[in-house]
């Protein structure tokens, strides 16, 4: 066997003073569709007319008040972040972890 990429993709949801967020983290060694057109950090936001990417891009024809929206924008897209770093070691991932070494003795036996 040859192993010719590793991609790693963590997702969150997060519900933050009464809106939901969902958060994506994706990372690869080799080429990925999960990675074009974007960064690593990929962050959504539930809206009453489906999700939508958080907008953290301002423009030189913004007007004063969408600056001002793209920089509270860039805070929270900040702030959620940390928190899924802070949380990537959580209890449901411990489970799954001892789960998977579980199978490890069933994957040895094939």
């Amino acid at each position: 066997m040859l192993l010719e990429t590793n991609q790693i993709s963590r997702d969150w949801t997060i519900l933050h003073e009464g809106r939901r967020f969902y958060v994506n983290f994706t990372e690869c060694d080799g080429q990925t569709l999960a990675l074009c057109n974007r960064g690593n950090w990929e962050v959504q936001e539930e809206t009453d007319e489906g999700t939508e990417e958080l907008n953290v891009y301002a423009f030189q024809s913004d007007t004063p008040q969408e600056r001002e929206q793209v920089k509270e924008n860039v805070a929270l897209m900040e702030k959620l972040v940390q928190f899924c770093i802070e949380n990537w070691d959580s209890e449901f991932m411990a489970t799954i972890k001892e789960e998977l070494l579980g199978h490890k003795g069933v994957l040895e036996m094939l």
